[in-house]
């Protein structure tokens, strides 16, 4: 098994258990009485974790369920400084917890570990949604896990997803990138539209991925959905204040080629072909517009009134992730299996 918080392999053939003592907050040895009962030995486990071997970032555990779902699907968040993935990933997990995913997809989504979401929620999703703040980008040369989700359809297989947030020059440096590039099962590459200015651009984050997946062999097992954010700033140009205005909530297979033609369009036109090189380079990618906070932030420091004057007003941040899952296999349905081919 592939630990969701570092990437480490855990050998899951009968661990040692831990539960974590409420009193000082500290993980502590569970052991199971011999003569317990089946019911007790289930309610025991299911609030039972497995310590991690690796000790970076820090000493961490897991869920002792989460062996039971099999091999995680590894989600990264890659993009520039200042791109805004940090406030699409905390739009998407907001979107999460409110049961989007549920109402308007059919997911059964739950947290794969319940303290770290609640952390992930108490310093990114509140600070941004219920204060208006704006948040810190991703510390450089840093690989964070964000947060993870058990996700399943229909009664179906759950699958674990978990979410890291890469920051933009993480991935050139090839030796602290490559557990990261031989566990990812897809990315999601972010493009700020603030800085197309019609030249022809480098984009060192999603170049030195994609470099890395070709080396390792990789490339072909990976798929990759490229979101244009902040896309409110582009409400005025067409065909994309079409899809602007159409956020609908059922993703299919031939909308979703139709709003990845436009966006790859409109992007050529304008020269960013560094951009749009995952969607020729992967077998399986699809292009979105999407706005995390539906407003730029306030040019001058910190109001007590928040960052966004206006507050924060996320459309269509779900649609990259749903896809993702489409190409992972995640969603096995026939209409996912033709999203991004």
């Amino acid at each position: 098994m592939s630990c969701p918080v570092c990437l480490q392999q855990i050998d899951w053939r009968d661990p040692p258990l831990y539960r974590l003592d409420a009193e000082t907050g500290e993980h502590v040895e569970l052991t199971i009485p011999l003569n317990a009962g089946p019911e007790r030995k289930a309610r025991l486990r299911r609030t039972a974790r497995i310590r991690c071997p690796s000790p970076e970032p820090t000493e961490h555990h897991l869920p002792a369920a989460y062996g039971e779902f099999g091999p995680p699907v590894v989600l990264g968040f890659v993009g520039a400084r200042g791109s805004g993935k940090t406030h699409l990933l905390a739009a998407m997990v907001r979107a999460i917890e409110r049961g989007d995913l549920s109402r308007h997809h059919g997911l059964s989504c739950w947290p794969l570990d319940i303290l770290l979401h609640q952390q992930y929620l108490r310093d990114q999703v509140d600070p941004l949604f219920a204060e208006a703040r704006r948040l810190s980008p991703t510390p450089a040369d840093q690989m964070m896990f964000a947060d993870a989700f058990v996700v399943a359809r229909n009664g179906g297989t759950p699958r674990p997803v978990a979410l890291f947030d890469i920051a933009g020059d993480a991935l050139t440096r090839v030796a602290d990138a490559a557990a990261f590039i031989d566990a990812t099962n897809g990315l999601v590459f972010v493009a700020d539209p603030t800085r197309l200015d019609g030249s022809e651009h480098r984009e060192p984050a999603f170049g030195a991925v994609l470099d890395l997946l070709r080396a390792s062999g990789r490339l072909p097992e990976v798929s990759a959905a490229i979101v244009l954010t902040k896309a409110d700033r582009l409400r005025f140009e067409e065909p994309l204040a079409l899809w602007l205005r159409r956020d609908t909530h059922v993703l299919t297979a031939d909308e979703s080629l139709r709003e990845s033609a436009d966006v790859y369009a409109y992007l050529h036109q304008r020269g960013a072909h560094a951009w749009t090189r995952p969607y020729r380079e992967c077998a399986r990618a699809t292009l979105h517009l999407a706005t995390a906070t539906g407003a730029n932030p306030l040019p001058n420091a910190r109001t007590e009134g928040g960052d966004f004057d206006l507050g924060v007003h996320p459309s269509r941040v779900l649609r990259p992730l749903v896809a993702l899952l489409a190409m992972t296999g995640v969603l096995d349905s026939p209409e996912a299996a033709r999203i991004g081919t």
